[in-house]
């Protein structure tokens, strides 16, 4: 069973493929995945059987790039042009948020687990 980041990561990625799809940037998903996570689909097929999440470095490749293109869209000074590039950092932003709490769990967890076996 997936846990709520999990879940969070998964609905972010979707949303991300779908609004791109959407506006005629990406056409499928294998084109989504290399293009802008630098991952194949094998990739996510073993993440799927494996119930793990994409890395930090997944993430941080697709956050980056989008702000990227928010920044060349709001140098073009039009409205609709303005309001992607909005989408975009959002976008962006989320997946920061995605990185920092997934890595924030995983640190307190090796904190916890340190602690646990320097009081047995």
């Amino acid at each position: 069973m997936k846990n709520g980041a999990e879940m969070d990561t998964q609905l972010t990625i979707n949303e991300i493929y779908n609004r791109l799809s959407d506006i005629g940037i990406v056409d499928t998903k294998k084109e989504f995945y290399r293009d802008w996570l630098n991952r194949g689909e094998s990739y996510f097929r073993c993440l799927k059987q494996k119930n793990k999440q994409p890395s930090a470095d997944t993430l941080a490749i697709c956050s980056s790039k989008l702000k990227h293109y928010s920044t060349l869209l709001q140098q073009k000074n039009q409205h609709q042009y303005s309001v992607l590039a909005k989408e975009f950092s959002a976008y962006s932003s989320q997946l920061d948020t995605l990185i920092f709490n997934n890595s924030k769990t995983k640190w307190l967890e090796l904190m916890e687990e340190d602690k646990e076996r320097t009081l047995h």
